[in-house]
């Protein structure tokens, strides 16, 4: 993706039978929660195909917000990617907001 270094990308790959058992969102939240850790880290994005449904759902319940859809040319085309990729984001204020009350990064 090239992103500045202050702004990671999140990534996350299971095998199809852990999926569905809350593992995508507990070990992306893991993530977020370490790399803001680091007071250099100023955004965590990730990005996904617009047609996976529940690797987006994973973002959402992680924390990131949608911020964009974009097209992206592969060498070799697969199902869905005519419908492009999206971006979802959280930045370290929204991170900070979302921790519960009285809790400190």
């Amino acid at each position: 993706m090239g992103s500045p270094v202050d702004e990671p990308e999140l990534g996350y790959r299971l095998v199809a039978s852990a999926w569905g058992n809350g593992y995508a969102t507990e070990g992306a939240r893991a993530l977020i929660d370490k790399g803001f850790e680091s007071p250099l880290v100023s955004r965590v994005v990730a990005e996904t195909m617009a047609a996976h449904g529940a690797s987006r759902r994973v973002m959402e319940k992680a924390g990131l917000r949608y911020v964009r859809s974009f097209s992206t040319e592969w060498p070799v085309g697969i199902p869905g990617d005519e419908l492009g990729e999206v971006e979802y984001a959280v930045t370290r204020a929204e991170w900070m907001a979302s921790l519960p009350h009285g809790c400190s990064p």
